[in-house]
């Protein structure tokens, strides 16, 4: 199947519009689902404009730090291994394999939090 240059370009040109909306669903959900393990910094999409873009996103998730650059036409993502604020190391990930990676670290951080509060429920009721 033969895609013609127009038709390549125009799925180029949808996919950066999606990405746009779909990286900003993604800090909004991130940042209510993860309050204080997230910062987003935005920018105006223009001098006079009222909306915004995300241009980085940063997720502290355990010891790795997942970072998110989006300069309105290319995605960044990497992940930082991070002790005691040091970074030791960089990975530069896929979108996808970030993701995978982000929900993996999220989970792990949600089982620990649940057996704290339980841990913690069970001796004040002692």
């Amino acid at each position: 199947m033969d895609i013609s240059f127009d038709e390549s370009a125009a799925w180029i040109r949808r996919s950066q519009t999606d990405m746009k909306a779909f990286l900003e669903a993604l800090a909004e959900r991130l940042e209510q689902g993860m309050p204080g393990f997230v910062e987003a910094d935005r920018k105006k999409d223009g001098l006079f404009s009222h909306h915004q873009h995300l241009v980085h996103l940063l997720v502290h998730a355990g010891e790795f730090d997942y970072h998110l650059n989006f300069d309105g036409t290319h995605v960044e993502t990497l992940r930082a291994r991070v002790v005691r604020g040091v970074v030791l190391k960089r990975d530069i990930l896929s979108l996808g394999d970030w993701l995978k990676s982000l929900l993996q670290d999220a989970a792990a951080i949600s089982t620990e939090m649940q057996a704290a509060s339980q841990t913690l429920h069970d001796f004040l009721l002692q």
